[in-house]
């Protein structure tokens, strides 16, 4: 009895399309998670966005319809977004300082006072997803500052 010798290359050839296979397919489930994640922090991002447009519109009418009387003034709003469990998503901070027509008003966040100007509001609206919550794996924090006539 006598072997033939056998080359081995097509051995070497189907291990290595087996490799070229599973790295493809590594790669495509790494991508596709990628992309999950990209799409959830993308809608959190738009939310928050939203959030802080909303919250610089509430903070104006609050501010418009303040009792300024006695020394008080609103110079913090802070806002706890909940979801429909009542699960608290998003902390809005809102800070305000005042330019004011005429004389300041005591107990008011002041930039400046005796402007010819009507009186503006600075506000410093700040969103930042709850890290409690587990939303997102990265922390998505929004801010928006904006000069509005009171």
């Amino acid at each position: 009895m006598y072997a033939t010798k056998r080359s081995g290359f097509a051995m070497i050839l189907a291990i290595f399309v087996v490799v070229l296979v599973a790295a493809g397919g590594a790669m495509l489930l790494s991508n596709a998670i990628k992309g999950h994640k990209a799409v959830g922090d993308n809608y959190l991002r738009a939310q928050a966005e939203l959030l802080a447009d909303s919250a610089t519109e509430f903070a104006v009418m609050r501010a418009q319809g303040f009792n300024h009387t006695g020394g008080n003034c609103l110079n913090q709003l802070n806002i706890n977004v909940t979801d429909s469990t009542g699960s608290s998503m998003f902390d809005v901070n809102t800070s305000l300082s005042y330019s004011f027509y005429g004389t300041a008003i005591a107990g008011c966040t002041t930039l400046a006072s005796d402007t010819n100007k009507s009186t503006m509001i600075l506000m410093d609206v700040t969103v930042t997803t709850n890290t409690d919550a587990n939303l997102s794996t990265e922390p998505i924090r929004i801010h928006k500052r904006s000069w509005q006539k009171l």
